[in-house]
């Protein structure tokens, strides 16, 4: 079953697309508040590189937050959109955190300006204690660190959002009535 990927709610924009445990398509790139203007283009670059039809999508796994409230509401949008002209397709959400993290364990971050993030433990696919955290507060955590972890002035390593969500689809969240996505923001 082909599944699209998609993640705008931080600083890359990823979208994927996937058969069954295999990804067949990937595209990722650093965009910084122009999810708007790449998401339908990235889309189109994957269907067209496969040359996969969007009728031959059977389902949609989409961030739905923490992160960035425009950024989140970009892609819940595309789904609701693409759900209007394929009813059949199933929708699910899952934890932005986990984007950054996938089944790994430590602490995942989203940048959330004003020195603080979005973060959370993550263990295997599980988020626990997710919420706003002061910077400073974060600098003594031990372990793990995924994500903005630059704010901490640590070197940036590869994140392959894409096959990070693969690496969860225990949880992945179905959506039963998809007219009411809308982004868990954190405030």
């Amino acid at each position: 079953m082909l599944t699209l990927i998609i993640d705008t709610s931080h600083k890359f924009l990823a979208v994927g697309l996937v058969d069954g445990e295999k990804i067949n398509a990937n595209k990722q790139a650093v965009v910084r508040k122009q999810q708007s203007e790449f998401l339908i283009p990235f889309i189109n670059d994957i269907l067209t590189q496969t040359q996969t039809s969007k009728k031959s999508i059977k389902s949609i796994v989409v961030t739905n937050g923490p992160g960035s409230y425009t950024g989140m509401r970009i892609a819940l949008t595309f789904v609701k959109t693409l759900w209007l002209t394929q009813p059949d397709l199933e929708v699910f959400t899952v934890n932005t955190l986990l984007s950054l993290s996938g089944s790994k364990s430590g602490f995942s971050m989203i940048d959330a300006r004003s020195k603080r993030v979005f973060g959370a433990f993550v263990s295997e696919g599980q988020v626990m204690d997710e919420k706003i955290y002061q910077l400073e507060d974060v600098k003594e955590i031990e372990g793990n660190i995924f994500g903005d972890i630059a704010l901490l002035d640590l070197e940036e390593s590869k994140i392959d959002v894409v096959q990070n969500i693969l690496d969860v689809k225990s949880s992945w969240q179905p959506v039963e009535v998809v007219d009411t996505l809308v982004p868990r923001y954190l405030k």
